[in-house]
């Protein structure tokens, strides 16, 4: 390991919230914004879950950014997809973005609630950006 990246797993990462008062008023389709902007800028950011709702311009919001495929996880005879944060701490980017802050994840997954997948990404080193009403 260099010693940079060395550094840099010492370092906490940042937390960037994007806060609304409601659903549907902009938070994640303004965060996918800035992330195009910051790729531009050589940021090396990924996308570990977008909610898109299947809102249109939202879905074509998330364009050529890099997107972190989401876990499968069985649950009561359905597959539920959830982000997988393994895959994340892996790939190690200088971001992510982690929508729906406030989500409670499906039981299978390491963390109960999302704010606490979050919290192990940012000890990782690893800035988020993430939404919340």
């Amino acid at each position: 390991m260099s010693e940079l990246q060395l550094e840099r797993q010492q370092e906490q990462g940042k937390l960037r919230v994007y806060l609304g008062a409601a659903p549907g008023v902009g938070k994640t389709y303004h965060m996918l914004t800035d992330a195009h902007v910051s790729r531009k800028l050589d940021v090396d950011l990924v996308v570990g879950l977008i909610e898109t709702h299947k809102r249109a311009d939202t879905e074509m919001q998330v364009g050529d950014l890099e997107v972190i495929p989401e876990r499968v996880i069985p649950y009561r005879g359905v597959n539920l997809k959830e982000m997988d944060l393994d895959a994340i701490l892996t790939r190690r980017p200088d971001t992510v973005l982690v929508d729906e802050l406030a989500h409670t994840n499906v039981p299978g997954c390491r963390n109960r609630k999302r704010y606490e997948d979050v919290l192990e990404l940012l000890d990782a080193g690893i800035n988020v950006w993430t939404a919340v009403n």
